[in-house]
Order: structure tokens, then C-alpha cells, then sequence
């Protein structure tokens, strides 16, 4: 046990804290924490969720205090932000009295990651397809979010040709290691303008978390960008805004909610022009699990990597949790 117990992940120590949801084991995965972002964490949540999947266990998801987008008070009576914006993964509600619980570690991650050789931004495709899989079996909008993603994208572009443009600001261009090189704003509107001659697209749907973003392109292509006028976006402080303070109610979940807008149009556009992120990756997936064909066109700029010893966990944004360390 002192040689495998704590870093093997094929040595499993099971928790017995009761009687309730005898007969199988469940695995708890709550929020990975240090900081990371809404779509790093969904991405986070779908290794753990795979992980339990493969081995026949019951996942039950708990995205607690860590968790960025936390609200203290909850949101319509509920603490667990997982629960704010998705459906629950299954029947557990709890695991305070269950009989087998396996909680998460690290390396249940890394061993998943292994598998299909996950260590950078750039994925294979067998790692999208075993990242649909999960999505497609476990992840679900509650009914609020449902309704509010639908209507949002609805009354937004309308049922037109729409080409979908992510720009990622902010603190990406600090620099972090292993973080992807920004795209410039002029990479993207180059690509856009090339599309926009060649095929019939009608407009642009542009997300970004930067206010002088969305004044670049509507300096170049008018009233054809549009964006949902009402998100939180940074105006000039490089912070990521994920880490924002406002006055408003429920800031950080409005936060999570409007980054899970932004993702949702991207993924229901007929092409899409971005760089490497989380949100463009988690796009990939969303596509492939909910659609029956892939984007009309795809345009990725890729930048390369940074490779340095600027690491986001010594950021002061970075936020640490035991059970993960």
C-alpha cells in the first residue's frame, strides 16, 4: 500500500460511510478547483466521468466552494453549482451515507489522459470521440438552462448563415506554460473576411471576453457581428474575467452562465474560426455528440504552445483544493 496505494491508479480505497445505494460503487468527482475555468472543468469532469464509466461505477457530481462560479447561497435552493446549469449524472444524490464511495484523485486522471496521449491542447480524435461519448451519456442541460440557451440562440441570429469566431483574451495573454499562444484579432478577421467572400454566410457570431474585441470587428464588418449584448466582458484590466467581482446577483453564476451561452451558439454555427482554448476543444466535443456532421468549415490557427516556467498554478487566480493535490 505505501508503494501503490497513492499513486496507482488501478489501487481503488473505497469508503463505506453508511447503507444507502448498496449494491454498486459510486464515484465522487467534485470540482478539480486551482482556478481553472468553466470549460476546463467540464473537460476535467468528463475524464473523471470516463474513468468511472469504464470500471461500471455510478458517477455522482459535486462541484463545490473550489468551483470557480460558486454562488455561497445557491442558486433556487440548490449548492451544488454542477446542478446550476446540468441535469444530475444519475440517480445519487448524495454520497454523506453511501455504502461504497471511491473518491477521485489525480492520477485517475493522468491514466485517462495517457491512454489517448491528452497532454497538450492539440488531441487526437479518438480522445474527441471518447470525450463525446461521455458528454452524450451524462451531460444535460437542466430544464432552465435548456430554455434560456434556446431562446438566447433563437432570438441572436435568427436562423441565418451564421459563421462563429472565438477570440480568448485576457489573461491567455499572460503567457502561462503548456497555455496556447494567443491568436491575434487580425488572424481572425483575415480568415472571417476570406470566408465571407467565398461562401454564403449571412453574419458573425463572435465570442469573447474582451470589449475592444468586439469594437475591432464591428470597425470591420459592421452590423453582420453579433453578440450577446448583455455579457460581462473585460474592459482593459488583461484579468481574466472568471475571477471578476460585480454588484450584480449571482455574478458568478450569471459568469458560468454566459460563458455556457457563448458555447452553445459557437457549437450551433455553421463554421467556426478560433484558436486553441477549452472552449473551442469542449466545442469540438458538443458538436460531435450532438450533431450528425462536424462544421461546414473548421478553421483553427494554431499559434504553437508556450514553453516556460510562467505556470498558472503560482498565479494568484490559481485556487488550491486538498483532495486534488
Amino acid at each position: 500500500m505505501v508503494l501503490n496505494g497513492y499513486h496507482n491508479p488501478d489501487f481503488l480505497e473505497l469508503h463505506h460511510l453508511g447503507d444507502e445505494y448498496k449494491g454498486c460503487i459510486i464515484y465522487c468527482a467534485e470540482e478539480t478547483g486551482n482556478g481553472i475555468g468553466f470549460f476546463a472543468e467540464l473537460g476535467m469532469t468528463l475524464i473523471k466521468l470516463y474513468f468511472a464509466d469504464e470500471r461500471g461505477m455510478v458517477p455522482y457530481i459535486r462541484w463545490g466552494e473550489s468551483y470557480v462560479y460558486y454562488e455561497p447561497k445557491g442558486i433556487r435552493g440548490e449548492k451544488n453549482a454542477f446542478l446550476h446549469y446540468f441535469k444530475p449524472v444519475s440517480e445519487v444524490q448524495s454520497v454523506e451515507h453511501a455504502c461504497h464511495v471511491l473518491y477521485q484523485a489525480s492520477w485517475h486522471c493522468n491514466q485517462v489522459k495517457a491512454l489517448y496521449g491528452a497532454v497538450s491542447y492539440d488531441v487526437s480524435e479518438d480522445y474527441i470521440d471518447a470525450m463525446a461519448r461521455m458528454l452524450r451519456k451524462y451531460i444535460h442541460y437542466n430544464d432552465e438552462t435548456e430554455q434560456y440557451l434556446e431562446s438566447q440562440y433563437s432570438s441572436l441570429l435568427g436562423g441565418k448563415r451564421t459563421i462563429a469566431v472565438h477570440y480568448r483574451g485576457t489573461d491567455f495573454n499572460k503567457g502561462y506554460n503548456n497555455h496556447p499562444i494567443p491568436v491575434q484579432a487580425e488572424q481572425e478577421i483575415n480568415k472571417v473576411r476570406e470566408l465571407m467572400k467565398k461562401k454564403d454566410y449571412e453574419q458573425i457570431f463572435l465570442a469573447t471576453d474582451e470589449q475592444a474585441i468586439v469594437e475591432r470587428f464591428r470597425q470591420e464588418f459592421g452590423e453582420r457581428v453579433k453578440v450577446y449584448e448583455d455579457t460581462f466582458r473585460d474592459h482593459g484590466s488583461g484579468e481574466s474575467i472568471a475571477f471578476s467581482k460585480s454588484e450584480r446577483e449571482n455574478h458568478h453564476y450569471k459568469l458560468g452562465l454566459e460563458v455556457l451561452r457563448d458555447q452553445y451558439t459557437l457549437t450551433h454555427c455553421d463554421g467556426i474560426v478560433c484558436g486553441y482554448s477549452n472552449i473551442t476543444f469542449i466545442a469540438r466535443v458538443m458538436r460531435r455528440a450532438w450533431f450528425e456532421e462536424e462544421w461546414e468549415d473548421y478553421c483553427l490557427i494554431d499559434n504553437g504552445l508556450y514553453h516556460n516556467q510562467n505556470s498558472f498554478s503560482n498565479s494568484k487566480n490559481a485556487r488550491k483544493v486538498n483532495q486534488w493535490s
